[in-house]
């Protein structure tokens, strides 16, 4: 399996430091594939109802981190140990940082899709809390309303007249 990948970066005109490229490569591609099983198995056994935003889960700070390692991998490799970059190498680096997190989604989507009873658990109890919610909003703005009197505090009509009588 080790052979055929340094084949495969022999086609992308790689001729230095190819296991460095592999074992870098790999470890980064990896990371990013548990960063998403691991946020998402933080997620499907918490009590929280809703996911964090992106940018509180643990797969985007190590997408993050591991896009760094990457770019600073790649500057170290081109500018002083080959010094130029081709076309090849360009393409490789490209889809090596769209790989990225697209294996932090397919581990996060593998697990979601393991656990399909503890989702639906969730998502009942986050409806039934939804609409305790909208109950306890429409119950708050009822008691806010003044009730209606029998037209004590509403202004005199314009023409003068107050009883329907007195207008005809």
């Amino acid at each position: 399996m080790a052979q055929l990948y340094l084949d495969l970066l022999q086609a992308f005109g790689f001729t230095e430091m190819q296991l460095w490229i592999a074992s870098i490569s790999s470890l980064l591609f990896s990371a990013n594939l548990l960063g998403g099983f691991l946020s998402a198995f933080t997620f499907v056994n918490s009590r929280k109802y809703k996911q964090r935003p992106l940018k509180e889960r643990i797969s985007f700070r190590l997408f993050c981190f591991s896009e760094l390692i990457l770019f600073v991998f790649i500057f170290f490799y081109h500018v002083f140990m080959i010094e130029m970059i081709q076309t090849e190498h360009f393409v490789y680096w490209v889809s090596a940082i769209l790989m990225m997190p697209l294996l932090a989604v397919i581990g996060s989507q593998t697990i979601l899709v393991c656990f399909p009873a503890k989702m639906a658990e969730k998502e009942k109890r986050l409806q039934k809390e939804l609409r305790k919610a909208r109950q306890a909003q429409r119950q708050k703005n009822a008691d806010d309303k003044p009730a209606k009197d029998s037209g004590a505090d509403q202004p005199p009509p314009l023409n003068g007249k107050s009883s329907p009588a007195e207008r005809k």
